[in-house]
C-alpha cells in the first residue's frame, strides 16, 4: 500500500462534519480568529481545518486565496510548515451546499513523505470522526474523485507515519536498551499518540546524557608564576 504514496505531494478529501463563524480574513487574506479587529469577512473554517491548523503547530499565517462572497463555507487557504508547503480547499459536493455534510475538504501538501504523512497521522489521530467517511459516496464519485481510492490514500499515510514511529522507538532501543519508557513509547504509538512517543524517546535521550563536572575550587583559582620576579613598569608621569 506504501508504494501508492507519491514522494513529493499527498492529495487527501475529507468530509467536514461541524461548521461555524470560527475565522475571518483581513484585507490582504490573512486568515484570523473571528474576533481578530482586521477581520472584513467570515470565514467557516469547519472542523477538518480547524484541527488540522492545531496539530501543524508553527506554520506560517494562513492566507485566504479565494476571498468568501455570500458563501463563507467556500474558500480556499495556504500555508507552510517547515518543508511543507500546503493548502485547504473548502466546497460543496451535493445539495447546494444547504448544510455543513454538503461539504468536503481537499488537502494538498508538497514537501518530503514522512512529514507529510506525519500530519495526516496527527490530524486523524484528533478528529473525533473518519475524514475519509463521506456523507453521500456515489456524489463524491461523481463529482470529485474515487471515493475508495481516497480511503486508501488516508490509510497510507497513516501507515507510513506509524512505520516510521516504530522504526524510531526500535532505533533507541537498539542505542540506548531496553526500558520503561521504551514501553510507554510503544503502548502510545498502539494509541496513535505520536507526541507521547516522541516524549518518551526524548526522556530516554535525556537520561542517557552524561553531564561531565569539572572539579573547582570553592576559594577560585590562583594564578602560579614560577620563581620568576614581576617586573615593575610605572607608567605614571609628573610635569614639572
Amino acid at each position: 500500500m506504501l508504494s501508492d504514496l507519491d514522494p513529493t505531494e499527498s492529495v487527501l478529501h475529507a468530509q467536514v462534519r461541524n461548521a461555524g463563524p470560527t475565522h475571518g480574513h483581513d484585507t490582504e487574506g490573512n486568515l484570523r480568529s473571528r474576533a481578530h479587529p482586521a477581520n472584513i469577512s467570515a470565514v467557516y473554517l469547519g472542523d477538518v481545518a480547524q484541527t488540522l491548523l492545531k496539530v501543524l503547530q508553527g506554520n506560517t499565517t494562513p492566507v485566504v486565496k479565494e476571498m468568501t462572497g455570500f458563501n463563507e463555507q467556500r474558500w480556499e487557504f495556504t500555508t507552510r510548515i517547515g518543508d511543507i508547503s500546503l493548502s485547504v480547499e473548502s466546497y460543496s459536493y451535493w445539495g447546494f451546499g444547504l448544510i455543513t455534510k454538503c461539504y468536503a475538504n481537499t488537502i494538498t501538501m508538497n514537501g518530503p513523505l514522512s512529514e507529510r504523512a506525519r500530519i495526516i497521522f496527527d490530524l486523524v489521530a484528533a478528529l473525533p470522526h473518519k475524514p475519509w467517511e463521506m456523507a453521500w459516496r456515489g456524489r463524491f464519485d461523481s463529482k470529485v474523485g474515487d471515493s475508495m481510492q481516497n480511503e486508501n490514500s488516508w490509510a497510507s499515510h497513516i501507515e507510513k507515519a506509524r512505520e516510521d514511529l516504530g522504526e524510531m522507538i526500535e532505533l533507541t532501543l537498539l542505542q540506548k536498551g531496553d526500558s520503561v519508557e521504551i514501553e510507554i513509547a510503544r503502548n502510545a504509538l498502539a494509541d496513535d499518540n505520536a507526541p507521547a512517543v516522541l516524549r518518551a524517546l526524548a526522556r530516554i535521550e535525556a537520561e542517557s546524557i552524561e553531564i561531565e563536572v569539572e572539579d573547582i575550587s570553592p576559594d577560585g583559582l590562583a594564578l602560579e608564576l614560577g620563581d620568576e620576579a614581576i617586573p615593575f613598569v610605572d607608567l605614571s608621569s609628573e610635569e614639572e
